[in-house]
């Protein structure tokens, strides 16, 4: 067949457009109820001590800035704070903001950071913290079109226009790293959550054999966004059925593809968790305290100068190109490319999670596995939901200790 027409073209755009829209009709009825995973995985029980092992993390309790947190990490590592330009896209050139946390003794190796949809490197302070206060130095990039990097779109909607840049600006940025650090270097590990954690797995896949990456840790991994909840209407099931099929690679026009596809902005959203009586009812974590916090550091200003692809870091809710593009790569990700893998994955799923679907993650583990058994090491949080990053201690301290073993026993013993 040759090429669709024009017309067919905006055709299917519209078709597309509305069925992504249904994201919010679909979502609104009924609480979300996280999917079951499609496995019995390990279960990873919930802790009330600290920590399971000897390792140093920050307590729930001890809330503050993420200036606040970067000026106790400087306390140990250089911080460095520059820029990369990525893929343009059309005449507009992208800005990159990355800071590189150097610890200035060392033990453990280094730790590149891919983030999540609408994040930033200003919400991963306190896991910086955390992972500098145990020897390791960290690397983190915004991805295009949130954080301090440039923005692909006006206004405060998140926004890509091909999912595969994403995959193209983390991989240049692994590789820098990894030539920065040079020959002998200490190992370097990857840990990424939800979106991030299918853009780091394109870069494995993609890079093969020849990652430099040692091992990595994905954090309720995005295989497949949850764009309607389960027990949804016959519309709903229908959209995340195309969802699941991996939707459909293709530009939108600009007016249709930059339409917000979900959620009520930036300041309506924030303001609803700020004022709610009743914080502890959403959908990503337990630990209000954070969650406070984390809506502080979404709203924090770029003071890097020319380093600043964009003013703050103020992003909240999809357009229908994200919605296609996440749909379309997520499906592709998890798919047989996934055998291509070649270092040792170690996957977390929330038990609650209602943002991504923990069978899509199933699918991820079980392709990796075919290729090389054991590679994919999957974990069940049952009392989790999506943000485990930001969850409670007694949640979110067994799987950084657990993380931290990982890498450990992925290079052999280290110094302590």
């Amino acid at each position: 067949m040759g090429k669709p027409t024009a017309l067919l073209l905006t055709a299917r755009s519209l078709v597309a457009a509305g069925l992504v829209s249904m994201l919010v009709a679909c979502a609104a009825p009924g609480p979300r109820v996280a999917e079951p995973v499609a496995a019995p995985w390990p279960v990873m029980a919930q802790v009330s001590t600290p920590l399971l092992g000897q390792w140093s993390t920050e307590d729930e309790a001890g809330r503050t800035g993420w200036r606040d947190w970067e000026a106790r990490i400087r306390q140990l590592a250089d911080v460095h704070v520059g820029s990369a330009l990525g893929v343009p896209v059309g005449d507009m050139p992208v800005r990159l903001h990355w800071r590189h946390y150097v610890h200035r003794q060392e033990q453990r190796g280094g730790v590149v950071i891919s983030v999540g949809f609408t994040e930033g490197l200003t919400m991963y302070q306190e896991v910086i913290r955390d992972l500098v206060r145990n020897g390791y130095s960290v690397y983190i990039q915004d991805h295009r079109g949130q954080g301090f990097s440039t923005r692909l779109t006006s206004g405060t909607v998140g926004h890509v226009n091909d999912f595969d840049r994403l995959v193209d600006d983390l991989a240049a940025f692994v590789g820098d790293v990894s030539a920065q650090r040079g020959p002998g270097a200490r190992p370097l590990f990857g840990l990424a959550h939800s979106m991030g954690g299918a853009v780091l797995a394109g870069v494995l896949e993609r890079q093969g054999a020849d990652s430099p990456l040692a091992a990595v840790a994905l954090f309720t991994p995005m295989f497949e966004p949850a764009v309607a909840p389960p027990g949804a209407n016959v519309l709903g099931r229908a959209l995340q059925g195309w969802c699941h099929r991996g939707a459909w690679d293709m530009q939108l026009s600009p007016a249709l593809g930059t339409r917000q596809a979900a959620g009520q902005g930036f300041e309506a959203e924030r303001d609803a968790f700020l004022q709610s009586a009743t914080p502890a009812d959403n959908d990503m974590s337990h630990s209000v305290p954070r969650l406070r916090q984390r809506w502080v550091a979404r709203e924090a200003a770029c003071d890097a100068g020319v380093h600043c692809g964009h003013g703050d870091a103020r992003v909240a809710g999809p357009t229908l190109q994200w919605a296609m593009q996440a749909c379309h790569a997520s499906a592709d990700i998890r798919s047989v490319a996934a055998r291509r893998v070649a270092r040792p994955v170690l996957l977390f799923s929330g038990g609650q999670d209602t943002i991504v679907l923990n069978g899509a993650q199933a699918e991820f583990c079980d392709q990796v596995n075919a290729s090389h058994p054991g590679r994919c090491e999957p974990w069940l949080l049952p009392e989790s939901r999506h943000a485990l990053l930001v969850e409670k201690d007694a949640l979110r301290n067994p799987a950084l200790d657990k993380m931290l073993r990982f890498f450990d026993d992925a290079t052999g013993p280290q110094p302590r």
